[in-house]
């Protein structure tokens, strides 16, 4: 673990926890530092501030090192404790998800992110956010619908890939106009059927596409753990 830096906003969130968890409003702690208001508010954000503030307001949180705040110690105990904090919330989650499995998703960008996710894909499920306006969602279904087309097309030269990737570049660049992202994720799954006998498993890879509001990120997806062929 790198322990040589600590990245500010996470410094700046710590603080303000340490100083809530004491009942110290900013008025009080930069009373208490000698420094104003201001200086309080800008390190709990993040923002500089100079060697003499961090070490007053080091002091005022009830710290005995002034330079605390670079101690390699110090900086693997907070990584550590928001390293925990994070894999207890997940750890939540997959709780609340216990028929479900996750995957990692990422950002479809560009309209040729969007025509290989096609192309690698045998299968794929669609999901539009109801939080969007109607006619996001409208744009939204156009281009579920021609991510579909595209997956039954076979043998299509280059230049008419180009074609489709500027067509969809288009497509993605309305729904962020309109306050929408679009995330994709791929999981390899293995079919079978009792019917089938000895016959071997489908193996296919099933594609996912997710539509929601821009202001949610998305890192991964929870999707369900069986799946069944139409």
């Amino acid at each position: 673990m790198n322990t040589t830096l600590l990245d500010p906003k996470v410094l700046g969130f710590w603080a303000r926890c340490v100083r809530e968890t004491q009942h110290l409003s900013q008025e009080a702690l930069a009373a208490n530092a000698s420094v104003n208001i201001r200086t309080v508010q800008r390190f709990e954000v993040g923002q500089p501030i100079n060697v003499t503030s961090r070490r007053a307001l080091a002091k005022a949180l009830g710290y005995d090192k002034p330079d605390i705040f670079d101690d390699p110690k110090f900086i693997e105990s907070v990584l550590g404790f928001f390293d925990g904090l994070k894999t207890m919330q997940q750890k939540n989650l997959d709780d609340e998800h216990p028929d479900h499995v996750r995957i990692g998703a990422q950002p479809v960008a560009s309209g040729q992110e969007a025509a290989k996710f096609a192309d690698v894909i045998n299968a794929v499920s669609f999901s539009i956010d109801e939080g969007l306006h109607d006619n996001t969602k409208a744009l939204a279904a156009s281009f579920c619908d021609y991510v579909q087309d595209l997956m039954d097309l076979d043998d299509v030269p280059m230049s008419s890939r180009l074609g489709f990737a500027k067509e969809l570049d288009g497509i993605l660049q309305d729904l962020r106009e309109n306050g929408a992202s679009v995330y994709s994720a791929t999981r390899d799954r293995k079919f079978r059927n009792d019917s089938w006998g000895d016959a071997p498993a489908l193996e296919m890879t099933v594609g996912y596409l997710v539509i929601v509001p821009a202001d949610r990120q998305l890192t991964q997806l929870y999707i369900p753990r069986r799946a069944r062929l139409g």
